[in-house]
């Protein structure tokens, strides 16, 4: 018996396995049999919606729903696609709540036609619920404030409230929930509360009356000064180069914002090659927080060498010398020798670190020599330059020394010199430094001679220049330029204050400063300047774009003889990472000729 009970219990197990073998086998043969579709349809039973809401929600579903993704998975079973079937109207409710849609109606359908199981989903969403009250309230040092501050707390509060992203009449969504939270929390954080938390969140949502009620609570934290600098990682500069940068001064309230612009003040001096501006309030004292500036410092001595081309000037080589740290003082030594075929020159510019009260100061020299429509100018120059101001709106004043020598064709050399006072500003409102899409760009000089004694004539130089970018459309950008000159005063102003117009910056179509005043065989500048340009682009791709313009303009000596000549063509531009590229073919209606343009940046 014992024998004959072990014998029956292999058979079953036998028999078991066979079964499992046949199941398995028989499930596959009936997976390979049968193929799997899902329909979506969003329906807009209640005219809510417009076509792109419901576009929306219908790719929202196809992409998400776990139904669609597995569809054409060759190890979908029967089974599966059946559980996947039973899950999916949930999915299509979570996801649509995500969009604010609470009200939502979803009748799912099932056949197999043919070999085909289709899963058919047809959605309602409802209308979506709306933002009907808003609570914010606050705790922390936001209101235990000194009673002094009491206006300005206020005002805070105020602000934050108005900026709350989700406002009464808004429909909720999951994302802008986040966002609007994450939003309120930095205006505390980059302010003043750097330890600013959400203590509680609640979006109360009745979908019968397809509305939702917010409530928070928001808890500001400590309020923190500012204290002293810990500067790392100086070798070769001295501190007083940080220390001039820090417009940070003990005491002043924490803020993100303000460590931000030390950083990109400390980017952009020049010195370092990185640069990290923080303020840990876990090392906070009296709630006052010292700053930490960690530093790598570029190398002091720079040497290079360069070659290029120039529509207006030519074939050129390049060789430069800069010194960053010159008499070990932190000076800025920038130097270069520039041979072109049609302009040579030396010249050098000392730059000292921004003093504490935000002045750049500037020194410089050069020679140079051009060869320009017949003329031939070599001249020496020194000065000194005193800047000031964000790059927004950047101030100049200056005192310079020039020696010119002017050779003809045709007519007699003569040679000059002059002692000017300058002061220049230079706005710029775009929305992109390299790249500008939307704004504009405004630059106006001053040029003034006034000790005879000095010069060889008294005299005074303007100059004003203005560019300007609009979005025609998402593609169509329109861009403008116009600039005028004129020098005031007897005919004894040196070539480099008058004025002549031409080439890539310029009127495009004619050579470079080759209109003017003739005199002789050659070109000399006038007292008077006006140009301008319009051109439209249209942008085939993110970096690629095709442009058309019109330039018009001229150079002369009296008004009367400012008659304008045009210039026209066609060009292509790219996007380059340091600016925008362009290439252009010009026609000059006065010349009856072609010409090839390039240019890089915004030449402001």
């Amino acid at each position: 018996m014992r024998h004959s009970g072990k014998i029956c219990l292999f058979f079953l197990v036998k028999l078991w396995v066979a079964a499992t073998i046949i199941g398995l086998f028989s499930m596959h043969l009936q997976a390979a049999e049968t193929s799997y579709s899902v329909e979506i349809s969003v329906n807009d039973v209640s005219q809510t919606q417009t076509n792109d809401e419901t576009t929306l929600l219908r790719n929202l579903l196809q992409q998400h729903l776990d139904i669609v993704k597995w569809r054409d998975n060759p190890r979908m079973s029967p089974a599966e696609w059946l559980r996947l079937y039973q899950a999916t109207p949930q999915a299509i409710a979570d996801l649509l709540a995500t969009e604010g849609y609470f009200s939502h109606e979803i009748t799912p359908s099932i056949d197999t036609v043919t070999g085909v199981s289709q899963a058919k989903f047809l959605v309602n969403p409802g209308k979506p619920v709306l933002v009907n009250a808003v609570d914010i309230s606050f705790t922390g040092d936001i209101l235990q404030q000194d009673p002094a501050e009491q206006s300005a707390r206020l005002a805070s509060i105020a602000t934050l409230r108005q900026n709350w992203l989700l406002q009464p009449g808004a429909v909720f969504k999951q994302s802008d929930w986040s966002q609007a939270k994450r939003r309120l929390l930095v205006n505390l954080l980059v302010e003043r509360y750097p330890n600013a938390s959400i203590k509680a969140s609640k979006a109360e949502v009745d979908p019968t009356l397809n509305k939702v009620t917010i409530t928070l609570e928001v808890d500001s934290g400590q309020s923190f000064t500012f204290g002293e600098l810990e500067i790392e990682g100086l070798q070769r500069y001295p501190a007083s180069i940080i220390q001039d940068l820090n417009r940070i001064r003990p005491g002043t309230t924490y803020s993100q914002a303000r460590l931000q612009i030390l950083q990109s003040r400390l980017e952009e001096s020049g010195y370092f090659q990185g640069v990290e501006v923080t303020a840990s309030t876990t090392t906070a004292v009296n709630d006052v927080v010292p700053i930490k500036v960690s530093v790598q410092e570029n190398p002091s001595i720079k040497l290079g060498a360069g070659a290029g081309y120039s529509t207006n000037t030519g074939a050129r080589a390049q060789l430069t010398y800069d010194d960053l740290n010159l008499f070990n003082r932190g000076w800025r030594l920038t130097s270069s020798l520039k041979p072109e075929q049609r302009a040579q020159s030396l010249s050098a510019l000392v730059r000292l670190p921004t003093d504490s009260d935000g002045y750049r100061d500037s020194l410089n020299a050069g020679l140079e020599r051009r060869v320009i429509e017949g003329q031939i100018t070599t001249s020496g120059q020194t000065g000194i330059n005193r800047s000031w101001g964000p790059r927004r709106t950047e101030q100049t004043v200056g005192a310079a020394y020039l020696i010119e020598h002017q050779a003809l064709d045709g007519a007699e050399s003569v040679t000059r010199s002059v002692a000017t006072l300058s002061y220049g500003i230079t706005l710029r409102r775009t929305d992109n430094d390299r790249n500008p899409t939307r704004g504009y760009l405004f630059n106006t000089q001053l040029a003034v001679a006034p000790i005879e004694q000095l010069s060889s004539g008294r005299f005074l130089q303007s100059y004003a220049k203005v560019q300007g970018y609009y979005p025609l459309t998402s593609s169509t950008q329109l861009i403008a330029r116009a600039e005028i000159g004129a020098v005031s005063g007897r005919n004894s102003a040196p070539a480099a204050f008058l004025f002549r117009a031409g080439g890539d910056q310029s009127i495009r179509g004619y050579a470079f400063e080759s209109l003017g005043v003739r005199e002789g065989d050659a070109t000399v500048g006038g007292r008077y300047l006006a140009t301008g340009s319009i051109e439209a682009i249209q942008w085939l791709t993110q970096q690629w774009g095709a442009a058309i313009f019109v330039d018009a303009g001229n150079a002369a000596n009296t008004l009367q003889d400012l008659k304008p000549v045009y210039g026209y063509g066609l060009g292509a531009r790219w996007k380059s990472p340091i600016g925008a590229i362009g290439g252009d073919i010009a026609y000059g209606e006065a010349t009856k000729e072609f010409r090839l343009h390039f240019n890089l940046g915004v030449a402001f």
